[in-house]
């Protein structure tokens, strides 16, 4: 009798640590639909005679048409297959994805594309969207720009209880297009799992919350992180992100890897990042840190600016818990509460730190 009760509290322990931060991404549902989506437009109907409810059948135009056509619009209740073009939004819109709706990407062999495109466009409150990638179907091995959702140059755009698995590049992608960064991005109650890339890639941004977030088995082309906080170039910027509530695991390189040296360049730029409750098990390095990588400044202004990280946690990483990496010299402020690690905040401006074991601590160089 021991032995069933043992396993009923293993598996026990084993659900509940998984996801557990996103309690139920659905949480709301219904007083969301009947408080914005009452006068909504349902796309079903846009959908031809006689159409597929399998996820089979190409209905990109069909929804995409609807999507032209209305404001606020309610996804399919099912499965819909959608090709490499994927679905552009437009500026002030709501969409609500039903509980069993989802889109799923035909293979392709494209190097960058999006399932959900919101490119410079402002006002946009997406509802509980699930979408599925064609990662492990997938017609060329070039690329690695196949997003989930990409959101380029965009403001005030919010995200609620979304589940995002298998996408050639990132579950998630922000970024700037024409030297314009998005701004203003709430991301709440999400789930990225078995992306290709990153699950969420940040790159050019001012303002953005990310809360409560579970994701996993991010793997396959480098960096292959949970996060990365990566801009492209002098253009971008970094400012004011939040980070609250994030569970990594099992993630191919990092759970988390902050890497801005892109942002140095002819205009004096400064990161800020704000990390709260944090944890990592199984990625190869938890928490990595590579301020300006191993380059040169050529004469540019330092970068500078703030990041802090409190209540962090790590545990079954193969490299290290924490890991800096060797770069030029910057004037940013790295602050880090190690929390159930047992080491006391301190700063962590220096390069190739590492720890692994709890016992360790942190050594300057």
């Amino acid at each position: 009798m021991k032995k069933p009760i043992l396993l009923f509290f293993v598996l026990i322990y084993f659900l509940g640590s998984c996801q557990y931060y996103v309690k139920d991404r659905f949480s709301g549902y219904d007083t969301v639909k009947n408080t914005y989506f009452q006068k909504a437009k349902d796309l079903t109907a846009y959908l031809p005679a006689g159409y597929s409810k399998k996820g089979d059948t190409d209905y990109t135009s069909y929804i995409q048409k609807g999507i032209n056509e209305n404001s606020t619009l309610i996804m399919p209740d099912f499965p819909v297959l959608i090709n490499e073009n994927g679905l552009a939004l437009k500026s002030n819109q709501k969409i609500l994805f039903q509980k069993n709706s989802k889109l799923i990407m035909k293979p392709n062999s494209k190097d960058r594309n999006g399932m959900l495109n919101l490119f410079n466009i402002q006002n946009v409150d997406i509802y509980y969207p699930t979408i599925t990638g064609d990662k492990h179907k997938h017609l060329s091995t070039t690329g690695e720009w196949g997003m989930g959702i990409y959101i380029l140059s965009s403001s005030q755009i919010n995200i609620t209880g979304s589940y995002f698995e298998s996408n050639w590049g990132d579950g998630i992608c922000i970024g700037s297009r024409n030297n314009i960064n998005s701004s203003d991005i709430t991301i709440k109650n999400v789930i990225l799992k078995d992306n290709r890339r990153n699950g969420l890639t940040i790159g050019g941004v001012v303002n953005l919350l990310l809360e409560n977030a579970y994701i996993a088995n991010t793997s396959g082309t480098n960096p292959q992180a949970g996060i990365d906080i990566e801009p492209d170039s002098n253009s971008y910027e970094v400012k004011n992100v939040k980070l609250n509530n994030i569970e990594t695991e099992n993630n191919g390189n990092y759970g988390l890897i902050i890497s801005p040296g892109n942002m140095v360049g002819k205009q004096q730029k400064a990161i800020s990042v704000a990390i709260n409750n944090f944890k990592d098990n199984g990625s190869k390095i938890g928490f990595g840190l590579a301020m300006t990588r191993d380059k040169p400044n050529a004469g540019f202004p330092q970068l500078n600016g703030n990041i802090t990280v409190s209540n962090f946690s790590s545990q079954n990483n193969a490299t290290a818990k924490f890991r800096s990496f060797k770069g030029a010299s910057h004037q940013v402020n790295v602050k880090m509460d190690f929390g159930k690690l047992g080491a006391t905040s301190r700063n962590a401006n220096g390069f190739d730190q590492r720890f692994k074991n709890n016992t360790e601590t942190i050594t300057l160089k």
